[in-house]
């Protein structure tokens, strides 16, 4: 599967923010997939239930 993604703005100079400090932290320039997957594995998503919780007096 691939995605594709573009930025705009704002959240472009943010990206080239960020990619330009990781390239001074890694010691080299970072392919944009792998400026996102390090960015990814900072983040802890909880997965969400696509069930309701039942209401209250339902029963």
């Amino acid at each position: 599967m691939t995605v594709h993604i573009k930025l705009y703005g704002s959240k472009a100079d943010r990206f080239e923010e960020i990619s330009e400090t990781l390239s001074d932290q890694l010691g080299y320039e970072p392919s944009n997939p792998e400026v996102v997957g390090i960015i990814m594995s900072g983040i802890d998503v909880e997965p969400t239930s696509t069930e309701q919780a039942p209401l209250a007096g339902a029963d």
